[in-house]
């Protein structure tokens, strides 16, 4: 829905920027954003249109010249309003105009053009328009055109949830800032009139329609409606039709219930009849479409026919016209579930089906009635005559307990309780009397999602703000570390980044998943969802995985076969929630721009691929060691586990050929739990240790053990004497050998090793002793040896 920032600003007094405004409202829970509006333009001004001739070259456009009341301009112009003593916005050469637009000197078909007369689209005041703006005629010329124009309005665009209803209106909107900021909204004063009490209205379907108010207005005069209430419809995307039709318009914008005016005169009896429609009962309708209409939905008829369907839209017949001059004025609340149903078998969505879906207020009915009613008074000069108000049952009052003590519970902090009266009061909600900490809230109609305590504990903690409720630990109250949360930022920050950089692409997916999914990767949910919107969405997801491999199937449906994907997000599980990373890998390497001729295959990712990716991302102090306790999505043999500092934080390995049977190559999945790593320390700085000037001396030897000892026995001896500070700085596995000779139990790996001094250059005794010094080492703990 658009809503107009002045419009709010003379509903409630506030100091907010429609920036801020937006921000706050997005907060409180209603996502608003800026759509159009302000001024997005410099360098134009007032000018006025002194001749207009026939352009020579082109039939559509014309040649203007203007003056701004001290030069002359020749404008090529293709509005076809343009006229001859007009005032009008003029865009001088150096002009910029919304979108970032530069008005140059140009030629038009062989007319040179020094500038452009604007539109109200092209100034970005409007979304369309059907020619120039033109300006009031008493306007100086030559006035910047921000300083001559009255109340530019700024337009912002609102999502609501399908609860949410009461916010479908600028005072609904008023409601919400009023709560936040403590501040009194200013409605305009409603003024009951006399009228002739008649029986006018007949309600056949009580259960489809609880109240219904009709109104017969005398003596009107349609005429255009005034040009600020135009204004206000237009830019609020609604088009001006005449004053009556526009009034019912503009009263569903500010208050937010729909009205209904029909032409007396074409009405056949003496009431009004609300009842379900006959079968295939055909009826043609303001959109120049002729409906066919079941025995389930609800129509507004006289004793001959419909005139409309009840809450959707009215019929052609008795549509406001130049000739009308009495009308029948509707106000009434229809069963939002019916109209719903109606709305999408006819496929027909309108302003005020969406209004009457989400539920309308039994209160609001007769103050949007009354206030029309003063409105048609005022700007089409009619007469209320006879007016009927038709309850087919009583509005029941809903009065909910709210303990003071509750709220405390629920949110984890105490809140004033002259301060939850207050914030529960500016949003309609009456506080009657308070006994024993217990406050008397009566619900006003407008709030049909307000059934219960919790969801008044709710209101109170979305208006004085979430940011407030401070964070569970181990069942203590304690506010965030905000130094953690920024170091974990960073941390995931740095590990996305250096994703990117090795070519992956980040995945989003909903937090939710299937129960027949979680069992193909044998996953088990901790959380069920209580009322799922479908069988997707019934469990929260254990595992980014889930999602991950859905973007694989996808992706691979497409012919894609180079897959490097990452998602950064939550999972549930036992512990409660966690922050994770998933990576996912699969298919090529890189780009087959071109191949060597000696290449057969494509470089497709493996385990080893996987562990370079690991160990290229994080930073120092993680190591990639043996997976005792892997996954049973991993494909065994063929995994590793993540360690930071002796915790587990995370694994990565192929995944299962069972899982992944329907992709031609392996699958690499990695997933990291964010929220075991203690990120504080990330940040100790590394300080700069200059790289030796001095030759490195490289060695190679190969050596055998059993097939018993895991290699990660020798790598974990190889890394203690490098820390130790040691001559050894790195080393390199790059064969593996098994045979016959060695025996069947035997294994061989052969390793190239690195060795460099700080200070000097190393001669043969010094790395060999070093050498032997390490083949020691590993003979005594492992029983490696020598390969001869």
């Amino acid at each position: 829905m658009k809503i107009s920032y002045n419009w709010l600003k003379e509903l409630i007094d506030f100091d907010l920027s429609p920036e801020e405004l937006s921000n706050t409202l997005t907060f409180l829970g209603i996502e608003t954003s800026i759509l159009s509006g302000g001024i997005k333009w410099t360098g134009v001004i007032t000018a006025k249109v002194l001749e207009k001739q026939k352009h020579p070259n082109a039939d559509k456009l014309s040649l203007c010249k203007v003056n701004d009341g001290i030069k002359d301009y020749e404008i090529v112009c293709g509005a076809s309003n343009v006229d001859a003593g007009q005032i009008i916005p003029l865009a001088v050469v150096g002009a910029v105009l919304p979108g970032n637009f530069e008005i140059k000197p140009t030629k038009i078909r062989g007319i040179s053009s020094e500038g452009m007369i604007c539109s109200e689209q092209e100034l970005g005041l409007k979304d369309s328009s059907d020619g120039i703006m033109i300006l009031n005629s008493d306007t100086a010329l030559g006035k910047k055109l921000e300083d001559v124009l009255e109340n530019i309005d700024t337009i912002l665009q609102i999502e609501i949830t399908t609860n949410r209803g009461d916010c479908l209106s600028h005072w609904g909107v008023a409601r919400e800032i009023s709560a936040k900021l403590q501040k009194m909204t200013n409605l305009p004063p409603v003024k009951e009139s006399k009228f002739i009490e008649k029986n006018i209205v007949d309600i056949q379907s009580a259960d489809l329609c609880s109240r219904y108010i009709g109104c017969h207005i005398k003596d009107v005069k349609i005429a255009p409606a005034p040009q600020w209430m135009t204004n206000r419809l237009e830019s609020c995307g609604i088009k001006s039709i005449n004053n009556v039709v526009d009034i019912t318009n503009y009263v569903m914008l500010e208050l937010g219930h729909p009205l209904h005016a029909f032409d007396s005169s074409k009405i056949s009896g003496e009431k009004i009849i609300v009842r379900t429609a006959t079968d295939k009962e055909q009826i043609s309708t303001l959109d120049n479409k002729t409906y066919e209409l079941t025995e389930n939905m609800l129509v507004i008829a006289d004793k001959e026919k419909p005139l409309a369907i009840a809450g959707i839209i009215g019929g052609a017949f008795s549509a406001i016209n130049d000739t009308t001059k009495d009308i029948f004025l509707e106000s009434a609340v229809f069963e939002p579930g019916n109209i719903r149903k109606t709305s999408k078998t006819l496929n027909l969505s309108t302003d005020s089906s969406y209004r009457f879906e989400r539920g309308t207020s039994w209160k609001v009915a007769e103050k949007a009635s009354w206030r029309a009613i003063n409105l048609i008074s005022e700007l089409a000069g009619g007469r209320l005559e006879t007016r009927e108000d038709v309850n087919s049952k009583d509005n029941e009052k809903l009065i909910i307990q709210l303990r003071v003590e509750r709220i405390k519970k629920v949110l984890g902090y105490s809140i004033d309780e002259k301060k939850i009266a207050n914030i529960l009061r500016f949003l309609g909600i009456e506080i009657s009397s308070k006994v024993q900490n217990v406050l008397i809230a009566e619900i006003p109609s407008w709030r049909n999602d307000i059934k219960q305590e919790i969801d008044l504990i709710e209101e109170i903690a979305r208006v004085d703000g979430y940011e407030n409720i401070p964070l569970l630990e181990e069942n203590k109250v304690v506010i965030a570390d905000k130094q953690q949360d920024n170091n974990t930022d960073k941390f995931i920050k740095n590990m996305s980044d250096s994703l990117i950089g090795l070519g992956f692409c980040e995945a989003v997916n909903y937090s939710f998943a299937e129960i027949t999914d979680l069992d193909k990767f044998y996953l088990k949910y901790t959380y069920k969802i209580a009322n799922p919107i479908s069988k997707e969405n019934e469990v929260l997801r254990p595992s980014l995985l889930v999602g991950l491999i859905k973007n694989l199937n996808f992706n691979v449906g497409q012919g894609i076969n180079d897959i490097k994907l990452f998602e950064i997000g939550k999972t549930f599980n036992d512990e409660g929630e966690n922050k994770a990373i998933g990576i996912l890998m699969y298919g090529n390497v890189w780009h087959n721009w071109w191949k060597w001729e000696e290449t057969k295959t494509d470089t497709v990712f493996n385990f080893n691929f996987a562990n370079g990716i690991i160990n290229a991302i994080l930073p120092k102090g993680f190591t990639v060691e043996d997976n005792r306790v892997a996954k049973k999505y991993y494909h065994p043999g063929k995994t590793a586990s993540v360690v930071y500092r002796g915790t587990v934080v995370g694994q990565f390995g192929v995944l299962r050929p069972d899982i992944t049977s329907d992709f031609s190559n392996e699958v690499l999945y990695a997933e990291i739990n964010v929220d075991l790593i203690d990120t504080k320390s990330l940040t100790k700085l590394n300080f700069y240790q200059p790289i030796s000037k001095f030759p490195a001396v490289k060695r190679d030897i190969s050596i055998v053990c059993d097939k018993k000892v895991p290699f990660e026995e020798i790598e974990k001896i190889i890394k203690q004497i490098m820390k130790s500070g040691n001559i050894l700085k790195g080393f390199d596995l790059f064969s593996v050998y098994e045979n016959e000779k060695l025996g069947s139990d035997k294994i061989s790996y052969s390793l190239r090793l690195s060795y460099k001094h700080n200070d000097k250059t190393l001669n043969d005794s010094e790395v060999s002793a070093d050498m032997n010094a390490l083949l020691d080492k590993l003979r005594k703990d492992l029983g490696v040896i020598l390969r001869s």
